[in-house]
């Protein structure tokens, strides 16, 4: 457990003071080189350091959506930059967040019980589920496409259909208004739709949409409580929810939220089983892609946005914590890990992220952790453009369904036989975090 108490304690400098003075060196080398990667991003954007420092200070260092609205009207990009984190350190934070299939986790219940979080592949899920549901949410674009292969490789080994359903937020009001508010393309509206739209075009209809119900505007606690509510409007006792996130860095955070939130009465009348698919890194290098399918700034602010929070708020499974509000089980792996790895990615990529991921981690001022992530959010926004995911997404749809043999047309056969006749290889090879399906 984090031996950390104040809230800007620095859990970096910390670990590497007990490594000694090259440790200590270690920490203040990349203290210092990201300082001046920093000031140069200065030179890429419309105001001075000076003047983008007096801009936060005149709105008190606001980081909310609207905030971070506000200031993208008054500053301007000129050049994006560039992004120089190396794959090794990718491998890393799937690592790190992730999971492995076949790790289990046991934890207290709302129905006064202990139930086990099973990690498995997309390829291998666990046998006798009760009342399973194939449940894609996260607001990661390429999702549903592991969720078509977890379906199709279920409907191979039972042949039966896994029931789909999808919830998410309204879009992300800061970083991709004009990718969700807008009236044509695939992503528009809320991230579920979004996933309804994008699964419509592989799948039968009927299969997908025939769960679809209108959600609240949720973040990750809302959505466990928006599929409790689904189960329970449905009359029943139990329900397991095959999560899918198509996000490799995801697994940790979601588990340890997740299974901590599920011991309050409040889910006690539905006992909700969590079945983890870890989705296995996949890159592309081709600039027509999905953006969260390539390395670059969305990209990046994922990986930010799910190992920050991982030593935040954390009690063991235990029960010791030093927080006075948890919010997370303590993982394995994260109280040892090198968070010093880390430091570029969530100070200078967290576009979604918040700023006490960097003061706890780092000891950075609020200040400078604000300014990061503001940063940050400006180069994201001017990243991509609502025709990359359009023509990303139309992309990997061709690409997928060459790879399967064919597109479902409902015609020739049944959506279950077209799933069980499509070819026998993994699309997304055996989830190790090297293999990838295709290199444009």
């Amino acid at each position: 457990m984090f031996p950390f108490k104040k809230k800007n304690s620095n859990l970096c400098l910390t670990k590497c003071l007990k490594n000694g003075i090259l440790g200590a060196v270690k920490h203040y080398y990349k203290f210092f080189k990201l300082k001046n990667i920093m000031n140069n991003y200065f030179k890429l954007v419309s105001l001075s350091k000076k003047e983008f420092m007096a801009m936060l200070k005149e709105n008190s260092f606001g980081c909310n959506a609207k905030a971070r609205g506000e200031y993208a009207k008054r500053v301007k990009v000129l050049n994006p930059r560039p992004i120089d984190v190396n794959l090794s350190t990718i491998f890393k934070a799937e690592k790190l967040g992730g999971l492995v299939p076949g790790e289990s986790f046991e934890y207290p219940n709302a129905q006064g019980t202990t139930s086990v979080l099973k990690v498995c592949s997309l390829y291998d899920l666990p046998k006798n589920m009760v009342n399973p549901y194939l449940y894609c949410f996260g607001g990661v674009m390429t999702a549903p496409f592991y969720a078509m292969e977890i379906a199709r490789f279920y409907a191979k080994q039972t042949g039966e259909l896994l029931p789909f359903v999808s919830s998410g937020k309204e879009g992300n009001k800061g970083l991709f208004k004009k990718l969700f508010y807008r009236k044509g393309g695939l992503i528009r509206g809320t991230e579920y739709d979004a996933y309804y739209n994008i699964m419509s075009r592989m799948a039968d209809e009927k299969w997908v949409r025939a769960n679809y119900e209108t959600c609240e505007d949720d973040d990750s606690e809302g959505n466990l409580i928006e599929m409790y509510d689904f189960a329970k409007s449905r009359g029943m006792e139990e329900i397991t929810l095959v999560l899918c996130t198509g996000n490799p860095f995801y697994d940790k955070r979601l588990a340890a939220e997740w299974m901590y939130q599920l011991k309050q009465e409040k889910f006690a009348e539905v006992k909700v089983n969590l079945v983890m698919v870890h989705c296995p890194l996949f890159l592309t290098y081709n600039r027509v892609s999905i953006p969260e399918a390539r390395m670059g700034e969305i990209f990046l602010g994922y990986v930010a946005a799910c190992l920050g929070p991982l030593a935040k708020d954390t009690i063991t499974f235990d029960g010791e914590t030093t927080s006075e509000k948890p919010e997370r089980y303590l993982m394995p792996g994260v109280a040892e890990a090198d968070w010093e790895e880390f430091r570029e990615i969530i100070c200078h990529f967290s576009n979604m992220g918040w700023p006490n991921y960097q003061e706890i981690l780092y000891g950075i001022s609020h200040e400078e952790a604000v300014a990061n992530i503001i940063m940050a959010d400006l180069f994201a926004k001017n990243s991509f453009t609502p025709r990359d995911y359009d023509y990303g997404i139309d992309g990997h749809i061709y690409r997928y369904q060459n790879f399967l043999g064919g597109a479902f047309n409902g015609v020739k056969e049944s959506f279950l036989d077209y799933l069980k006749n499509t070819t026998d290889k993994k699309f997304f090879g055996d989830g190790e975090a090297s293999q990838r399906p295709y290199t444009d």
